[in-house]
């Protein structure tokens, strides 16, 4: 018999905004704003454009579902590319060519580049990921565009050192995540700046370590240990309720870790699926589900999180033997 643990609160609002902003050289001095951003309860301080009148832009959902793909394989198995790729890129469309705008740590003069900032906030229960990717072309370039494109990576932490192995950082590739139509001339006494905001928003506790953390200023990114003897994955457990077992994160009841997953696109949404296959034995009526999670941070305190559901049989009186589930978190742009 085959049920779907649906979980509330499943689906992980992406959204992107952005503008574009020309100032005569002689505006750059009073321009640019010290601006407080913060980690959770903590603060620090960036110097940004201001953010006031931000456009909507076109999410790539297939740049989102590479970075799922990725980030996620990452998490449950340890693996993946650890040569670094590049934080972010922006592409502006001329009719000369495209210039790409490559990833700088701060804003210089005479330069052109891409940096980015991170916020994390939390409200009522819910987080959201903010990350502020400043594009400048403070060059006496001049040239008119037609598109705006940005592309982005994420990373995480893997400590393997538990187990005898070697950590290390594991990118994904650096894939266009947004763009947008955007005409526009820069003049050789001009500056030019593009502000874009990524948001992952209304992400319960409990799938954080589904969210992935974007390269960033800052240095946050998910962190994961696998257990190497057994080859599962620390942060997260299912239990299954079979009506003998204390039912609760620290409890003994019959449990799964999370493995093999898929991810497809569709309705403008990543859908990101993991099934779980538990032995219950005989006389399982209704099964309560818990999924617990404990996702570590790099240079960010962790954040456990857990919920429950109830499978209950579609044909009365049918009994479980083994639950077969499949948890199923959307990633949905607008």
């Amino acid at each position: 018999m085959v049920q779907k643990l649906v979980l509330r609160n499943e689906v992980l609002k992406v959204k992107g905004r952005v503008k574009v902003i020309t100032i005569k050289k002689d505006e750059f001095e009073k321009f640019l704003q010290l601006r407080k951003l913060r980690i959770l309860n903590k603060e620090y301080e960036a110097l940004m454009p201001p953010l006031d009148g931000l456009q909507k832009n076109t999410i790539d959902i297939n740049g989102l579902a590479t970075l799922v793909q990725q980030f996620v394989s990452a998490m449950i198995t340890g693996s993946g590319n650890t040569n670094s790729t590049t934080p972010a890129q922006m592409i502006l469309i001329t009719s000369g060519g495209n210039i790409t705008l490559s990833y700088s740590s701060s804003i210089s003069m005479n330069k052109q580049g891409v940096t980015v900032y991170l916020q994390v906030l939390q409200e009522s229960g819910s987080w959201t990921f903010q990350y502020y990717y400043v594009g400048f072309d403070t060059t006496n370039n001049s040239y008119s565009t037609s598109q705006l494109e940005l592309y982005v990576s994420a990373y995480e932490f893997y400590n393997g050192s538990a187990g005898g192995g070697s950590n290390s950082t594991i990118y994904t590739n650096t894939v266009r995540i947004a763009y947008t139509n955007a005409s526009f001339s820069k003049s050789s006494d001009s500056y030019l700046f593009i502000v874009w905001l990524i948001e992952f928003q209304n992400i319960p506790p409990y799938l954080l370590g589904f969210t992935p953390t974007l390269q960033n200023n800052v240095g946050i990114m998910a962190y994961t240990q696998i257990n190497t003897s057994t080859y599962t994955f620390l942060n997260f457990l299912v239990y299954f309720n079979n009506g003998t077992c204390t039912f609760s994160c620290s409890g003994n009841c019959p449990s799964a870790n999370l493995g093999g997953f898929i991810t497809y696109v569709q309705n403008n949404s990543v859908v990101l699926e993991f099934p779980l296959t538990v032995p219950l034995g005989a006389g399982v009526l209704n099964v309560e589900v818990l999924l617990c999670t404990y996702q570590r941070f790099v240079n960010m305190p962790g954040i456990g999180g857990n919920t429950s559901t109830t499978l209950t049989p579609p044909v009365s009186g049918a009994t479980f033997y083994v639950a077969i589930a499949t948890i199923t978190i959307t990633y949905q742009v607008s």
